[in-house]
């Protein structure tokens, strides 16, 4: 088998079509010897079956000898893209059964430093009736230690694993964003909704599963901030076999609004469908992530921010186009800058108010919008990211609830979040001016013509979010 090229985009079009060859030859040799019975999946002795006593012993032998060197060509292709799985498993045919009706979990990845959070965050969604099993994988006893892991599975449901056993990370080193794909891939169930460990829902995350574009595709994906313009359709094109999807040519980062397109604080795959995607998605964050500069290695978070576009970027290079970004807006939530100009305390459109009622949370109550009478004149600052459902009422929230996640939430108060925009779905490109702000300490001001006032639901949701943060104390 002919060595990779060594680097950069050229080295990325080689791991994609090779990716590519290797999904379409793994279900070949998986529909060879799988056999599905009740809840589990089982193998079928192929060698037994090709001495059929009805064959020849010419025909038993080209057989044999074909099934050795396509069990050989499988094995040795899915070592040199994936050794990073082979200290669990071994066999990726094996790594694959193990997901079959697996059913579903919550996954985080977490330290010592954000154990308040988690434990937060956690309780806040039991509340809502949340039951999913959790499990919250580390890195070892310097990452999670032993009295934190025990705080955490004293919450019913919830399991501790050490990743660090389960990845191969020699020649490289399994570390921070890296770990959440990994994660995904060696949690136990079938279908994984990943989630940040500073996330915070509105709602029951389970729904997310239920969500029709999940249920469409099998992976969910959120959208980022529409934060800046940036035009990377040149490094797609040099990266992406060909013909390239129309899902890319709609993408951020081919249409050149922004080189931002994915928030990955949460994801909800399905692995059973989607595995050899995110297999790719562990190699991204794995031996291909680093660049060297002695050896003038390009690495994929040199081309790519992080971890969160090697999503969506992994299933379009494995050749997998069934995913989705939630339609559902991103915005911002906090406290309304002064206005610019005077603004009408009519509903967004005119007299009319909306039931804003999110399909699962049958509580929700209408809340008014507040359009500006001039455009562009609504500004509100935070180092959250808001993701809100199809009807426009939050979701979940990026970010935690201080201003500094990192820092004890002693001076966080319900005052603090009185309203939320949304993002417009496009930008306008005849405008040079930006919607989105960057300022320091990762805070971002979004500017927009019209703001919604927080509903009574929302509030509630987030007084008892504070609450529980206040519980703790905090070692910072």
């Amino acid at each position: 088998m002919a060595p990779f090229v060594d680097t950069g985009d050229e080295h990325l079009k080689d791991v994609a079509t090779r990716v590519r060859i290797f999904r379409a030859a793994f279900e070949a040799w998986e529909d060879l010897h799988g056999v599905a019975s009740g809840d589990q999946v089982g193998f079928s002795n192929i060698l037994q079956r090709l001495r059929n006593p009805g064959n020849s012993a010419i025909d038993i032998r080209n057989a044999i000898q074909v099934y050795d060197e396509f069990r050989y060509y499988v094995n040795r292709l899915g070592i040199t893209l994936f050794s990073g799985t082979n200290l669990a498993f071994g066999d990726h045919l094996l790594l694959h059964a193990s997901f079959y009706k697996a059913g579903r979990g919550i996954v985080l990845t977490l330290g010592d430093h954000q154990v308040y959070m988690v434990l937060t965050s956690i309780r806040a969604f039991r509340r809502m009736g949340c039951t999913l099993p959790i499990e919250i994988m580390y890195l070892g006893e310097e990452d999670l230690g032993e009295e934190f892991r025990v705080m955490l599975e004293e919450i019913p449901g919830v399991i501790t694993r050490d990743l660090s056993i389960m990845v191969d990370d020699q020649g490289w080193e399994l570390k921070g964003w890296a770990m959440k794909p990994w994660a995904v891939l060696m949690s136990s169930f079938q279908e994984v909704l990943f989630m940040d460990a500073d996330v915070l829902f509105f709602v029951d995350p389970e729904t997310l599963f239920e969500d029709p574009q999940y249920q469409a595709t099998g992976a969910l994906f959120f959208k980022d901030r529409n934060l800046g313009r940036e035009e990377k359709r040149k490094w797609l094109k040099k990266v992406l076999p060909s013909p390239i999807s129309g899902k890319v040519k709609e993408n951020r980062l081919w249409t050149g609004e922004s080189g931002h397109m994915q928030d990955s604080g949460i994801v909800v795959i399905d692995k059973w469908i989607h595995f050899v995607p995110v297999l790719l998605a562990t190699r991204l964050n794995g031996i291909d992530r680093d660049g060297n500069s002695d050896t003038g290695k390009k690495g994929v978070y040199e081309m790519v921010y992080g971890d969160k576009e090697t999503f969506w970027l992994s299933w379009e290079m494995a050749g997998v186009h069934d995913y989705a970004f939630h339609s559902g807006p991103t915005g911002i939530l906090g406290i309304l800058k002064e206005p610019e100009a005077e603004r009408s305390l009519e509903p967004d459109g005119g007299a009319e108010e909306t039931d804003t009622q999110e399909e699962d949370q049958s509580s929700r109550v209408s809340a008014k919008v507040t359009k500006a009478v001039s455009p562009q004149n609504h500004t509100a600052c935070s180092p959250q990211l808001l993701h809100l459902g199809n009807t426009g009422r939050p979701l979940w929230l990026n970010g935690w609830i201080s201003q500094n996640k990192f820092s004890a939430p002693n001076d966080v108060d319900i005052d603090n979040f009185q309203v939320f925009l949304k993002e417009p779905v496009k930008k306008n490109p005849s405008s040079k001016t930006e919607m989105w702000e960057l300022e320091e300490n990762n805070v971002c001001c979004l500017t927009v013509d019209s703001f919604t006032e927080i509903s009574k639901d929302d509030k509630h949701a987030l007084e008892v979010m504070i609450l529980l943060a206040k519980e703790y104390e905090w070692e910072v």
